[in-house]
């Protein structure tokens, strides 16, 4: 397994930071089911331990976010990458008809809450995808990850009137990029 992966996921995970609670309970998720054990260092025994490796690991959490994107972007297929792009653009332009710049308070909010959602997803099943990729965990496992995943960012990123709007379409775009994913991860 890639240690730069393992010191950044669970940097993320141990770090003070805002947004570090969905890490936790992902990496949590992978701690109980034999997907990943974590260690017991904190975040920041963990960039020492980095830099002994000739890692480099940033005390901020946003530099790290997208350190992970970059090592997650090599790992995967890079048929998933293409279709991961495709399948984000197809969604975006048949739910916003017009551009960008021309949307209301109120379509700017659900853009960036749902392009929020669709980057954790892919993030987050990307993880998965890495770290089960030469150790093949059953499907069941990673639907109830995708499941675990979804409900976290979906009670996270939406408030609740969204939430009562956008629930079942969600999981219907969960569904989907599970069967991206699942697709070159089990066939």
């Amino acid at each position: 397994m890639n240690k730069e992966l393992n010191y950044l996921v669970e940097f993320l995970a141990k770090s003070d930071d805002k947004d570090a609670t969905l890490y936790k309970q992902l990496l949590d998720f992978l701690d109980e089911n034999l997907v990943y054990t974590s260690s017991s260092y904190d975040a920041k025994k963990l960039i020492l331990l980095a830099k002994k490796d000739n890692i480099n690991l940033s005390l901020n959490f946003e530099e790290n976010l997208r350190h992970l994107d970059k090592i997650l972007e090599m790992r995967i297929n890079p048929e998933i990458k293409g279709a991961k792009v495709q399948l984000l653009s197809t969604l975006l332009a048949t739910n916003f008809k017009k551009k960008k710049e021309d949307f209301d308070k109120v379509e700017t909010s659900i853009y960036k809450c749902l392009s929020a959602y669709i980057y954790g997803l892919t993030r987050g099943l990307e993880i998965f995808y890495a770290y089960t990729l030469d150790d093949v965990k059953k499907p069941e496992l990673f639907i109830s990850y995708a499941s675990f995943l979804h409900e976290q960012l979906f009670y996270t990123i939406f408030n609740k009137e969204e939430q009562k709007l956008l629930e079942e379409k969600l999981k219907e775009v969960m569904s989907i990029y599970l069967s991206l994913y699942a697709r070159y991860l089990y066939i």
